[in-house]
C-alpha cells in the first residue's frame, strides 16, 4: 500500500516487543531489523537502511537461523546498494542471496524470480545487456509459470524485459 511511515511504525513496535521478550541475538529481532531496513530503503533513507540491514546480518551470521532469512537480508542489502548506484557491492550481496536461495528453493520458486529481476535491473543500469536479458528472462519464465497473469511482479518483470529488449 506504500504507506511507509505506518509500516515503519508497526515494524518498530514489533521490534520493541521482541527486544523485551527475546534474547538480543534472536533471529526474530534480526528479521525485524531487516524489515525496518527495507522500509527505510523504500523511503530513500539509504544510510538508515544499511544500518538496520547490517544489524540484522550481524545476528543472522552469528546465530542459528533460517538461511532463507539471511538470503533475504543479503538481497535487501543488494537492493539498497543498487539504488545507491554502488553496483559492485550490490552484485556481491545479490550473488550471496541467490546462492542460498538456489540451494534451498525449487528452481521455479517465485523468490528466485525476485532476485533475477533485481540482478537484471543492476545489469541494465551497468549496460551489461546480455546479462540483464538472461536474468529477466529467468524472472519472467518463473513468474509466468507460478503467478497469475495480473500479478504485479509479473507485470513489473515484463516492463523490465521491454526496457532490456529496447537496449539490445
Amino acid at each position: 500500500m506504500k504507506d511507509y511511515p505506518k509500516a515503519l511504525e508497526n515494524f518498530e513496535k514489533c521490534l520493541s516487543i521482541w527486544q523485551k521478550a527475546l534474547p538480543e541475538n534472536h533471529p526474530d529481532i534480526a528479521f525485524a531489523f531487516s524489515n525496518i531496513g527495507d522500509v527505510h530503503r523504500l523511503m530513500g533513507n539509504y544510510e538508515k537502511a544499511l544500518a538496520f540491514h547490517e544489524k540484522a546480518l550481524n545476528i543472522q551470521e552469528n546465530v542459528q537461523c533460517d538461511p532463507k532469512d539471511c538470503a533475504t537480508t543479503y538481497i535487501n542489502l543488494g537492493e539498497t546498494y543498487r539504488e545507491m548506484k554502488d553496483y559492485s557491492t550490490a552484485l556481491t550481496y545479490f550473488e550471496k542471496g541467490l546462492e542460498i536461495r538456489e540451494k534451498k528453493l525449487p528452481k521455479n520458486h517465485p523468490d528466485l524470480a525476485v532476485i533475477y529481476h533485481n540482478m537484471a535491473k543492476l545489469y541494465l543500469a551497468t549496460r551489461k545487456y546480455s546479462m540483464a536479458m538472461k536474468n529477466i528472462q529467468q524472472a519472467v519464465e518463473i513468474a509466468q509459470e507460478k503467478l497469475s497473469s495480473t500479478h504485479p511482479h509479473l507485470l513489473e518483470y515484463k516492463e523490465t524485459f521491454e526496457k532490456v529488449r529496447m537496449k539490445m
